[in-house]
């Protein structure tokens, strides 16, 4: 994967709560969805809790992905080495991070196919 899980800083306070990654190879942060799975016995469970699913945008390799569990607007800030930190907002009303039993899950998902519900 291009992307990886970095950490989780600030749990439980929903106003700094953040998930960061770290981007290894450049890509599109769209072809990512983060997932808040339940966790137990050392690994991730197939149930899920919260996805976020962030708009398309190209990032480089050195660049870092913050989503805020909070609600906020979308941005980007260049770093001192050039790089960028990319800013998310999950848009949520309370902090998800502090619960021992739950994982950050991040899936490479380029391909996928949806339905209106008008059509099922």
């Amino acid at each position: 994967m291009k992307i990886n899980i970095q950490s989780i800083a600030d749990k439980g306070d929903l106003q700094k709560e953040r998930l960061l990654l770290r981007v290894s190879a450049d890509t599109d942060i769209g072809d990512y969805t983060v997932l808040q799975s339940g966790f137990a016995d050392e690994s991730v469970l197939s149930n899920v809790y919260h996805a976020f699913w962030p708009p398309y945008r190209k990032v480089k390799e050195g660049d870092i992905v913050v989503i805020y569990t909070r609600s906020g607007q979308d941005n980007k800030k260049k770093l001192g080495s050039g790089s960028h930190a990319h800013f998310y907002y999950w848009g949520l009303s309370k902090p998800i991070w502090n619960n021992k039993d739950r994982a950050p899950v991040l899936m490479h998902s380029p391909n996928w196919t949806s339905k209106s519900p008008n059509e099922l």
